[in-house]
Formats: structure tokens, sequence, C-alpha cells
């Protein structure tokens, strides 16, 4: 039996002699890299946390003291020493393990989350819970550095400090996010982190070397025993032990697709395709050329986004402010209000964290800020926290907010050079995944594909869902539309209120999105068509699998709408 397969659990690991931890934290790094290999996943932080979870699971007793980790990135080794083990090549898989912390799955799993920033709210909110309900345990929030570039942290530092509650603050330095970390923040970790958390209200043990188990499992217990709010800085090397991760300048490895080792060198089992953030790259630095009043705004996303190279090439015009997504809206609303072009790149599921923004400091002043939203729709693996159901619902909702979303490659220059000139708020949203190949046959907007004449149906379709769409409609007498963009072109909504039937195609929820669009469009017509709504459920979030399985398990490919189609039709 190896020595994982004997420490399963916290209580097995603290049961361990201390003689065979260096061996456990090897046999762990080994797991992690063999997992990652298989299934791809989040690769650097876990590695380069093994010694400091070891050290946690000894110093604190999971699940009576409540160990909440900031995100997930970081706790691969978590997952391992907590009977995950033997399912762990599930990892991010349908039914599988899941990509970041769950609940659901272990009790060890204090609190569930998939962005940055939440740890040391949540670890407060369970520690006064604890208190007020007489019950025993610590808490701990895990929260990496880069996590202190995002205003949520300091919010929870801010109220942590003058409670003068025992919560215990694990920081997880290793000077990176998903690349290296930007700002101020930065250079007070290297410079005077001490004067920073004792002002902040804070005890302060630290720094120390996060790979030190003898070093960790001494101030772990310090900090155990303070009865005031304390944190424990711990500095650790993002992917150590695996070479390719350690020279990985930018990221670390930080995430990573199925990958072996041959003769000692990385080998990617799958080779990259042009995906949409590459095309939208690509266009977003044709307009930098051009016209030197755009300018780019990340939330820490210069990898995920394809700026890297814009970065490099403008430098002054690439801001990546950290993981602040409230500021990142903001500070684009001041740049726009300035008289420059500001384009945010950002997720689907990132701009939720700045709703408030959107409304109030980009859409009411009707700013001309451009959104590039990202991974809109399903993103497979990285499951419910990062799939992007909702930005069609939320941004539809505003008022002067103008959403579009391309079909082909070709659409991607045109609608941003649409959107740099509206004059007003753009959300160009596109999905995770490649491009598809072939001209368009039209440039972006209002598009009547397939336009037979006496359609007895018509597929309306946005953005991601108009390809399948046409599939679907071949050989029959339906019509597909490109929808184009929402509020819905009056054009399309003439045509909508004199069709027989209408089946609605969106890669978003069902509730508030294209066909909530719709159904209002028509919903003062005598005798309106029979409609179908076909989208991402209203009801559930969607858990982590493969897109494509997932887009066929809810009927969003070509066959599932050929059927819902034959459903509207009643064949």
């Amino acid at each position: 039996m190896s020595l994982l397969d004997q420490v399963d659990s916290p209580k097995a690991l603290r049961a361990l002699e201390a003689a065979r931890l260096p061996q456990l934290c090897e046999a762990l790094r080994t797991e992690i890299i063999s997992v990652c290999g298989h299934v791809g996943g989040h690769l650097g932080a876990s590695l380069g946390a093994v010694e400091l979870i070891v050290a946690l699971h000894r110093a604190f007793k999971s699940p009576v003291d409540r160990l909440v980790f900031d995100v997930g990135h970081q706790a691969y080794a978590h997952k391992l020493l907590t009977g995950r083990r033997a399912a762990m090549r599930t990892l991010r898989q349908e039914g599988g393990v899941a990509p970041f912390l769950d609940p659901l799955e272990s009790e060890h799993d204090a609190f569930g989350a998939g962005h940055a920033c939440t740890a040391l709210s949540v670890a407060l909110g369970i520690l006064e819970g604890k208190r007020r309900q007489l019950q025993p345990g610590e808490v701990v929030a895990i929260v990496g550095d880069g996590a202190l570039t995002g205003g949520l942290t300091f919010e929870a530092l801010n109220h942590a400090g003058a409670s003068n509650w025992p919560i215990k603050l694990v920081l997880n330095d290793n000077g990176m996010s998903i690349s290296k970390n930007v700002g101020a923040v930065e250079e007070m970790l290297r410079q005077g982190p001490r004067a920073f958390f004792e002002a902040m209200g804070f005890a302060y043990l630290g720094p120390v070397d996060g790979h030190d188990l003898d070093a960790l499992s001494e101030v772990l217990a310090a900090a155990r025993r303070c009865q005031k709010p304390v944190v424990v800085h711990a500095r650790t090397q993002k992917g150590r032990g695996f070479e390719p991760a350690e020279l990985d300048g930018r990221t670390r490895g930080h995430a990573m697709g199925p990958y072996e080792l041959r003769d000692g060198k990385l080998v990617r089992s799958r080779q990259g395709q042009r995906t949409w953030s590459d095309a939208f790259g690509a266009a977003l630095e044709e307009a930098l050329e051009r016209d030197p009043k755009v300018v780019v705004i990340t939330p820490a996303m210069l990898e995920g986004s394809s700026l890297t190279r814009l970065a490099e090439r403008f430098p002054d015009r690439v801001h990546d402010v950290g993981i602040a997504e409230q500021h990142a809206v903001t500070f684009a609303a001041g740049l726009a209000h300035a008289g420059l072009k500001p384009v945010v790149c950002i997720y689907s599921t990132f701009l939720q964290r700045a709703y408030d923004q959107l409304v109030h400091d980009v859409v009411l002043p009707r700013l001309p800020v451009v959104f590039a939203v990202d991974r809109a729709g399903l993103v497979g693996a990285d499951g419910a926290t990062h799939q992007g159901m909702f930005d069609l619902s939320f941004a539809r909702a505003l008022p002067g907010l103008r959403v579009v979303g391309p079909v082909w490659g070709e659409d991607l220059p045109l609608l941003l050079d649409q959107a740099l000139a509206a004059g007003g708020p753009t959300a160009l949203r596109f999905p995770r995944g490649t491009v598809p190949s072939g001209p368009a046959p039209a440039p972006p907007g209002v598009r009547w594909l397939q336009d037979p004449p006496g359609a007895e149906l018509c597929l309306v379709a946005f953005g991601s869902m108009v390809l399948p769409a046409l599939e679907a409609a071949r050989g029959e007498n339906w019509a597909v539309i490109d929808a184009g963009v929402l509020p819905l072109a009056e054009t399309l909504v003439q045509r909508l209120r004199s069709a027989r039937a209408l089946l609605t195609l969106e890669e978003g929820t069902t509730r508030g999105g294209l066909g909530s669009a719709v159904l209002e469009a028509i919903a003062d017509q005598p005798t309106p068509p029979r409609v179908k709504l076909l989208g991402l459920p209203g009801d559930r979030f969607v858990r982590h699998g493969e897109a494509r399985a997932q887009r066929h398990a809810l009927g969003l490919d070509a066959e599932g709408i050929h059927q819902a189609a034959l459903g509207v039709l009643g064949r």
C-alpha cells in the first residue's frame, strides 16, 4: 500500500510520524502532476501549496476547524488528503471531482468558490456563527497574495482587524495571481508587510518559508493559540517540483490542458487551434494600431483573454488592474469620460462581480465602454462558477446597453469597430472554444441566413447558436435568422410578428435573454405565433463536464434543435 493510500484523511495525516512528511509531500506532488497530465487542471498553485496544506491539516482538525480556501486553485493536495484520491482522475469531468471546492463533495470543503477574494469574508461569517452558537473549532482563511489586489479582501480585512475575533488568515504568497501580480500591494508584501497588517489590527507571523514543514508547524501552532486576528505570511513557489511550470515565467503552470513528458520535455496532447479569445485579441490589436484613443483593461486575465502580445506591444495602453473587476469597470468609465475608447476584456462570470459598476458608472451615464465578454455560454470543465449563463439576461435588462455576438471569426473586427464607434456602451459576447471556419455570408447584424418562401417555422438564434441552427434546418422549410443584436432590431420584430411558429436559440439562460425578448415583442399580437425557448436551464446551474456533451444533453446541438423544432410544429 502506497503512502497516499495510507494517508487518506486529515486524521491519518495527523497520525503520521513527522519524519515521513517530506516523503508524503513528494508523493502528493507526483500525484498532482500525474492527475493534471491526464485530465488537465490548475497545476501551478496546487504544487506550490503542498507543504502548506499538509501543515494546515496537521495544525488544525478539519472539519471541526474550518479551512476556507480562496478559489480552490491551490487545493488539489487538500482534495487528495480528504478521501478523493481514487476519484481524482475524474477531476473536472461530468459526475467527477469538482474543479474547485464543493461542500456537497466533502465535509472538509468549508465553502465553494470559483472566483478569488471571498475566503476572509466567508471565514469571518463562519467564525461568528460558531461563536454565536457555542460551536467548537477555529476558522482559517487561506488566501493567495493575488487576492489582496481585490477590494472584497480589503473590506474583510477592515472588518476583521477591528473585530478582535481570533480569525486566522494564512497568506499563501507566491508573487502571482494567474500571472505576475501587479500594483502597490506586491511592493508592500516585499517591503513592509508587518507594518501593514499590524496597522490593520492583525498580529503578524512571518514571513515563513512555505516549503519548510518544521517552520510552518511552529508558526501555525502559534497562530492557533492567538486570541486576536492573526496573519501567517507564507512564501511559496508556484509550480514547485515540476520544471516546465517552474520555467514558465508567465503563469508558472497555472491552468494546463492534458500533457505528457517525453524525454523530460512537456508535450501537450491537444495542439492549440485559434480560439475566440485569440481572434478578438487580433482584432483588438488592429484597433490599437489604428486609433491611439483605444485602451484595454483586464482584471488579471492577460493570458486567458489573449492579451499578452498586446501588453508587450502597447504597455502604456493595456492596463492589468489585478483581481479587481469592480475597479476595472469604473476605471474604464473614467477613461471614457476623459475621451478615450476603453475596451474591458472580461469573462462573463467575472463581469457579474461588477454589475453595480456596469449599471451606475457606465450604462446610466451612457459612456462608450466596450465590454469584450469572453466565455459567454458553456465553458465545460470549470463548472457552475464559470458557466457564462447570465450575461445575456443581466445585460439585456439595462437600457441603452447593446449586446452583440459574432457567429464567424470575420464578424469580430466589424463588431468591434461598430462598438468603438457606437457612442454608448456595448457588450460583445463570444464563447469559449475555437473559431468556426468558413467566411461569413454577410456583415454582422440581423441576417436572414435561410429564408424559404412560406417557411413553416422560424429559428431565431444568437451568436454561437446560429451555426447549429443552420445545421438543424438543413433540408427543412424553416427560416434561420441571426438575431444579431439586443435589443431586437425593429426589422426583426416585424418579421417575428408575422411568423407562424418560432424557436429561439441562445447559449444563456432562457430567463430574461433572447427568448424573453422575442416573447415581449409578440405579446400584444391578437394571435401570436407558437413559441418555444431553447437555451440553458433557468432553474438550475450547469455543473462541470465536457461542453460538447453538455450541449447535447441540453438539446443545444443540431440534433436537439431539430427535435425541438419538430415539437413546436407538432410532428
